[in-house]
């Protein structure tokens, strides 16, 4: 009976933050000042980053750190004003200020050391600050609100599914080596409840995305986003950490939460690119 009120509690806690991580994220989203979505982005980004850099940096790097969350500030700032061109501008000025720092800080004898450190200073910005950008990419465009909106929905959807799906029925494991919880019938579950989600998007979106192309964005989004979760797994299992932090009851941290979101938002806004291009 204790185990079961405590796994009730658990769920309850988790239901609540997601809740409130619900709430300003859809506001942001929604109105139409994107000051508003820069804030909430820079705020999440900032966190994400802050954990990435704590985990794989360590303490003796907090500089370092700071220019990742630096560099994640301009990249997503050029994103937000001036499109594509100043999101590569943003990144391109990031990573140069990661060499910098490299060249700055060699010493005899600790060049694999630097050279290490500038290796996982690219990758954060790459897997973070790039493809977090992609949000105001997706903002930008005819319905963004609304699209945002779709594939944050269905990310979320497939995170939940999976979750409840894969604690239920359990069964063959996905992946153990990388994440020995994450289950078969997970991916099953978070999938079918996406393009659920996905279909019932057609009450808010525009006519122009029928019922089986949502489904199947539904669908394809589920299981790319599987590979972020996968991908942020591996990173956690190469450092020896369960999660990349705590701040989120039930969540872990920042990126934990945005870790399949991550890889949806860019492969969501080049199939929309292409979509429209003549």
């Amino acid at each position: 009976m204790v185990r079961l009120d405590s796994i009730r509690k658990g769920e309850l806690g988790r239901w609540l933050v997601g809740l409130a991580l619900a709430v300003p994220t859809a506001a942001a989203v929604l109105v139409e000042n994107k000051l508003w979505l820069l804030l909430v982005a820079l705020l999440a980004g900032g966190a994400a980053w802050h954990e990435y850099a704590s985990k794989l940096f360590g303490p003796p790097y907090k500089g370092l750190a700071a220019l990742g969350i630096a560099g994640w500030a301009l990249t997503a700032l050029g994103a937000c004003f001036l499109g594509p061109e100043g999101q590569e501008a943003g990144l391109i000025l990031s990573l140069a200020c990661g060499a910098v720092y490299f060249m700055r800080s060699l010493q005899p004898g600790q060049d694999p050391v630097s050279l290490n450190l500038l290796a996982r200073y690219a990758l954060g910005h790459l897997y973070i600050s790039f493809f977090f950008s992609f949000v105001f990419l997706i903002k930008t465009m005819d319905y963004g609100s609304r699209l945002l909106i779709f594939v944050i929905l269905v990310t979320s959807l497939a995170d939940i599914g999976a979750i409840y799906a894969g604690t239920r029925l359990k069964g063959p494991k996905l992946y153990p080596k990388v994440s020995p919880g994450k289950t078969i019938s997970g991916v099953a579950g978070g999938s079918a409840l996406a393009v659920a989600g996905a279909l019932l998007s057609s009450l808010y979106l525009p006519d122009v995305f029928g019922a089986l192309e949502l489904a199947a964005a539904g669908l394809v989004l589920s299981l790319w986003g599987v590979l972020g979760d996968l991908f942020e797994s591996a990173v956690k299992r190469a450092r020896g950490i369960k999660d990349t932090g705590t701040i989120l009851l039930g969540h872990g941290g920042f990126l934990d939460r945005l870790d399949s979101l991550l890889f949806n938002l860019p492969l969501f806004y080049f199939y929309l690119f292409l979509r429209v291009t003549p």
